[in-house]
């Protein structure tokens, strides 16, 4: 499964037999396996795994991090070797925490991401209270700059505070393996509780995974989690970490390695994250990886403010098939524009974009510096009068065409062309990543310039759609046979009155999407969602038909690389919709790519705030910044 946000490993350890040879005669036991980076990194991307970040923290056996130095020259020759594998692959490090070794020199490393402390299993009285206060380590303490953080590794709960208490508050601590490796003393341990406390009175303590060091077992590690949380929140927690290649062994003796590869461990810390989240009220994701951009500030994407974004009215002219008018759209302009990114069309599905959640996605890829150009289709909000709406009955019908549509997708991307002298990238939501699709297609077989970039989210095909519907094949027959201009209901909501309705909708998601769509509706001083009475029986009748997958097996011309996005827990627009149109497309586009959100739903998580869209909109501008 693809993550929404980029993947990172916190903690993982790369080095070689060479790096091994200073100490095979000095271990207690036997000598670890090579850990090669790139054999971990074709690991990962082999199995859809592919890694943005990694952290390669000092390996404790060893009498130095010269293998933290030259896995930074590993990854980079990599990638000159093969820049469309590695290209996109960053890599920090952690070096050993000592007065001698971390230098200026060193730690002046653009890759370097701070220091690390091992104790391992040493006991709580063997720390002395002036440890990490010796003049060699103030001066050291005084070397770190600003981005660099302080890595603990203890065992024990009460050896990490010992620790935490002597070094300055200034500084960024990262505590290892979610603060103890001792499950048996529960998460009420007095040590471990007076740990958070004071890792809550600092306000800059964070607590690392993958928690497996706590327990092998999610279900055991949950409770330490849930403490941090209630201590700390998840503002202080980095979960997403593989600890490869596993050394050493569990409370049973057992070795690590024994139990995880690296894929295993992601897996293990993503359901980590899920248990803990049931009843946080946040989501998995945000307990992996929402605060790395803290920890590694130079390297893993931060979010952007919305704020200092201007909106612009605007008309574009659109060619239907019996006349040219103009559409009235909007502009979203980030203070700063960033000219090396191409703008970017955003339409939305059955009845709009600006109105709904084109505002929101427009402000989001804004302040990311993108320039966004969005717009209401032909006879809602906006755009009501212009084309498609009639009175009937004192009722006002509106005709839905996804054929208009098209031609509306098309209009907007030649306005960006001639406005901003680039091709834009498009991000189309659910219905309207047909009428995008079909645009596209239509691209490529005019043989012109294509966009660079394509994001259609929750796809569906529109013949399959009818399958939520109580009874599809006897509301399909009777809606054929009524009159094209005839009057029906927007939805089929499953009751006899709306049965002969458009769009199939169940009444939780109606519910849900009257009270958010009808906000933004509301607030733009347009129709209250959906933006109609009724819909004429065409609009069903022309769209059951509309089908531009069929046509991706003999598109000849180019296609753009596209992310084809998904909520996995989505019951309107099934995730099996955007699988089938990933396997279809990339066969004409080896370079798209799926990306099935864990915990996403239909639109409920279409929230400027909510950490699923956040990390949303940093994959999509992930993937255009690297396509």
């Amino acid at each position: 499964m693809i993550s929404a946000s980029p993947r990172l490993d916190a903690h993982v350890h790369f080095y070689t037999a060479h790096d091994l040879e200073s100490v095979a005669a000095s271990l207690p036991y036997s000598l670890p396996s090579p850990h090669p980076l790139k054999e971990y990194l074709d690991t990962l991307i082999d199995a859809g795994k592919k890694p943005y970040l990694l952290n390669n923290v000092h390996l404790s056996i060893l009498p130095d991090s010269e293998n933290v130095f030259a896995s930074f020259l590993e990854l980079n020759q990599l990638q000159q070797s093969d820049p469309q594998r590695y290209g996109d692959i960053h890599l920090v490090g952690t070096i050993m925490a000592d007065p001698d070794y971390a230098t200026d020199q060193r730690l002046s490393h653009p890759q370097v991401a701070g220091i690390r402390i091992v104790l391992h299993n040493a006991k709580p009285t063997s720390i002395s209270t002036n440890a990490y206060s010796t003049p060699a380590w103030q001066e050291l303490l005084t070397r770190l700059q600003p981005h660099h953080h302080i890595h603990i590794y203890a065992c024990e709960a009460e050896s990490n505070l010992r620790v935490l208490r002597q070094l300055p508050k200034h500084i960024t601590v990262l505590i290892d393996h979610l603060g103890t490796c001792h499950p048996e003393r529960g998460a009420n341990e007095p040590a471990y509780l007076a740990l958070l406390q004071e890792a809550k009175i600092r306000g800059n303590v964070y607590f690392k995974g993958p928690g497996y060091r706590t327990s092998i077992h999610p279900i055991a590690a949950q409770p330490f989690v849930e403490k941090i949380l209630q201590y700390v929140g998840p503002q202080r927690l980095l979960l997403e970490a593989t600890d490869a290649p596993h050394v050493g062994t569990d409370q049973e003796g057992v070795p690590y390695a024994h139990s995880f590869t690296p894929t295993q461990a992601f897996d293990y810390v993503e359901r980590l994250a899920h248990l803990s989240s049931l009843h946080q009220g946040v989501s998995p994701e945000t307990l992996l990886r929402a605060t790395a951009s803290d920890i590694f500030p130079n390297l893993y994407p931060q979010r952007p403010t919305m704020n200092n974004i201007t909106e612009r009215v605007i008309s574009f002219p659109v060619s239907y098939s019996d006349e040219t008018i103009d559409l009235q759209g909007r502009v979203f302009l980030p203070e700063q524009v960033d000219e090396s990114l191409p703008p970017v069309v955003f339409n939305s599905g059955f009845t709009g974009g600006v109105s709904m959640y084109g505002q929101l996605m427009s402000k989001a890829l804004a302040a990311r510096g993108y320039r966004v150009m969005t717009y209401d289709v032909a006879g809602f909000f906006t755009n009501r009068q212009v084309r498609n709406t009639f009175v009937a009955n004192g009722k006002r019908v509106t005709r839905v065409s996804l054929a208009d549509q098209v031609q509306e997708m098309l209009a907007a991307i030649s306005w960006c062309k001639q406005n901003f002298d680039q091709m834009p990238a498009v991000a189309s939501w659910a219905m309207g990543s047909s009428a995008s699709l079909a645009a596209v297609i239509e691209l490529a077989k005019q043989g012109g310039e294509q966009i660079p970039f394509y994001i259609p989210m929750s796809y569906t095909s529109l013949t399959d759609l009818q399958n939520l519907r109580a009874d599809a094949q006897t509301a399909h027959r009777d809606i054929m046979q009524l009159d094209p201009m005839s009057a029906i209901p927007p939805f089929d909501t499953g009751t006899a009155q709306t049965r002969l309705g458009y769009y199939p909708l169940d009444v939780d998601t109606q519910a849900y999407v009257d009270q958010q769509l009808g906000a933004y509706t509301d607030a733009s001083g347009v129709d209250h969602w959906p933006g109609c009475e009724a819909v004429t029986a065409s609009s069903y009748q022309e769209y059951i038909t509309f089908n531009p997958e069929a046509d991706l097996p003999t598109v000849t011309g180019k296609l753009p690389i596209a992310l084809i996005v998904h909520g996995n827990d989505n019951t309107l627009h099934m995730p099996a919709e955007s699988v089938r149109l990933h396997a279809l497309y990339s066969k004409q586009q080896p370079k798209a790519e799926l990306l099935q959100v864990e915990d996403m739903q239909h639109g409920q998580q279409l929230i400027a705030d909510n950490p699923i869209f956040q990390s949303l909109i940093q994959r999509i501008d992930q993937g255009i910044r690297t396509r």
